[in-house]
């Protein structure tokens, strides 16, 4: 472990999903990207076995290294704190600030996981080759499920290609014209969506085999328009994505009638829900929609700062 007096600073991108969504836990390709809003992590080390935890969003977290008191503002920090726990040698005190948008999503706990584990390897000259997965562990761990390509995201930055079925594979993506987000108002949490598919898959499952494959299919075509940089068949195929997105379920009035207004705009590529739906973003590709906010894509992911 390093000194005390080698401090770190790590920070890590937001992310926001293009394709792929629900189909991507399903073994599917998707793309995701890394956004210009970053969670940073700093980290001090200190001379006693204390780990003390500050952020923005909670009250301030104190345990030892030995015996980590359960927090649940704090879970995702935890968990990666417990990865590394057996190669700390002193505690230390370990500070939060986050960029993230609060109404866009955009990943923030995939962001403040590949920070915290940032953070840890680099104070503990532990190599990166183990940070997704070990994120990727964390998430399910927490969550349940999930696929990681917010976390390849926020790891890797730029845009990339993701699928996690029958092995993880993420590449890098051209990055595309101008993306936009709109906050609808309201959040379905994913887990809530997540059950609503699986209620109504019951009995149908043929029916939710064959729509995720032509999910998967869409998926696939818009990596393809985009490593030719294709991007008016790019944003043709998230208008068929959303179709399909629509008869998951996952759509809803309010939604249908942003995305249907956008479309009135030629300058518009196209336009679909980000994330699992029932709420959350509307993501629009090309000229800028009244009521959505421009967003700056991440050529970088994961930075140990100087």
């Amino acid at each position: 472990m390093k000194n005390a007096e080698n401090s770190i600073h790590t920070s890590a991108p937001g992310s926001v999903m293009i394709t792929g969504e629900h189909a991507v836990v399903y073994g599917h390709k998707s793309i995701v990207a890394a956004i210009e809003q970053r969670i940073h992590v700093y980290l001090s080390p200190r001379q006693d076995d204390k780990i003390f935890i500050s952020s923005e969003i909670a009250d301030d977290y104190v345990s030892n290294i030995a015996d980590l008191e359960h927090n649940d503002s704090y879970r995702f920090v935890l968990a990666a704190i417990q990865i590394y726990k057996n190669h700390l040698t002193n505690g230390f005190h370990l500070s939060i600030h986050s960029d993230i948008n609060p109404n866009l999503g955009l990943g923030s706990s995939a962001a403040v996981t590949i920070a915290c584990l940032g953070a840890l390897s680099t104070i503990t000259n532990k190599p990166f080759t183990d940070i997704h997965q070990n994120a990727l562990s964390i998430i399910q761990k927490i969550q349940g499920r999930g696929s990681g390509a917010d976390l390849a995201a926020s790891y890797m930055g730029g845009m990339i290609s993701y699928e996690n079925h029958p092995n993880i594979k993420f590449y890098p993506l051209p990055l595309p014209p101008q993306l936009s987000l709109r906050y609808v108002g309201y959040k379905t949490p994913t887990s809530e969506v997540l059950k609503i598919i699986a209620d109504a898959m019951v009995g149908n499952e043929n029916y939710y085999d064959d729509l995720y494959a032509k999910m998967g299919d869409v998926s696939r075509k818009t990596i393809q328009s985009s490593k030719e940089m294709d991007w008016e068949h790019f944003g043709e195929h998230l208008n068929t994505y959303q179709s399909l997105m629509e008869k998951l379920g996952v759509s809803d009035n309010t939604i249908d009638k942003i995305i249907s207004s956008t479309r009135s705009n030629p300058k518009v590529l196209g336009t679909k829900i980000s994330g699992s739906g029932l709420g959350d973003c509307v993501l629009a590709l090309g000229d800028i929609p009244e009521g959505f906010t421009a967003i700056k894509l991440a050529s970088k992911g994961l930075i140990v700062h100087d």
